[in-house]
């Protein structure tokens, strides 16, 4: 018998709900359309594939957004893939159909700059085998938007517990130092988001150098943003006291627009 805010629940608890078994993806739409979809297919596919889940089949998940997103203005879609029902234990059954789920909801207000960032105190643990991946064990991230929401400031800077540079808050970080473009390496820890994909594969910023850096790496920086599917690219204005550039190359509006 399961209980649910003490009334019988009747159906069975979802292998996403028990053990974060799953993974998703967040796109932002444009009168209704899912922009870059074909990136955030491929995400969900590699995710799928990585956590030894069954795939979607892509048409019908197509149809089911094309259903929900019909009629929509610009707005946010999530869509959510589990391992599906099945088990009280870790280990999942033999035969195990995926589950899918979809939500849409308004377009949030999107800051034209990031002015105040801060090193968050919580790190991030490092597990390669998870690393990119944006998998329902959000824990990590749900404590670092209170940390920022509790100290007041527009985004975070987030290490892992080797003290190298990994992300921030709410997206992945680009900064450039004289004609060079950076941003790290997430073999470690850390999401890979759309956005950044687009970027580094669309080559809007020429040549990226991936690697492993530290705070010191970053404050060179002339110019840096964060970017994410849903708010694009937001230059930050300032780090560690230093003025930076927000005038950020043209072709990054690409990832908010048809």
């Amino acid at each position: 018998m399961i209980l649910c805010n003490g009334k019988q629940h009747y159906q069975p608890l979802d292998r996403g709900l028990q053990f974060g078994d799953g993974h998703f993806t967040t796109l932002r739409l444009d009168n209704g359309k899912p922009l870059w979809w074909d990136y955030h297919w491929q995400r969900l596919v590699i995710a799928s594939q990585r956590l030894a889940l069954p795939v979607p089949e892509r048409q019908k998940v197509e149809a089911w957004l094309a259903d929900l997103t019909a009629g929509q203005p610009d707005g946010v879609a999530k869509i959510i893939v589990t391992r599906g029902f099945g088990g009280r234990g870790y280990m999942p059954p033999a035969a195990v159909e995926s589950n899918t789920y979809m939500q849409v909801s308004p377009l949030p207000p999107v800051a034209a700059t990031i002015d105040t960032v801060a090193v968050a105190a919580l790190q991030l643990a490092r597990q390669p085998v998870l690393a990119g991946l944006k998998t329902l064990n959000r824990l990590e991230q749900v404590l670092l938007a209170r940390e920022r929401e509790e100290r007041g400031v527009d985004d975070l800077l987030v290490l892992d517990h080797h003290n190298a540079l990994i992300e921030c808050c709410q997206g992945n970080i680009f900064w450039r130092s004289s004609d060079q473009w950076f941003t790290p390496s997430l073999q470690q820890a850390g999401v890979a988001g759309v956005a950044r994909q687009i970027i580094i594969d669309q080559q809007w910023l020429g040549r990226v150098n991936q690697g492993v850096f530290t705070l010191e790496d970053l404050y060179q920086a002339d110019q840096a943003f964060v970017c994410n599917s849903v708010r694009g690219a937001v230059p930050i204005k300032q780090l560690n006291g230093k003025v930076l550039s927000t005038d950020l190359p043209e072709l990054l509006k690409q990832l908010t627009a048809c």
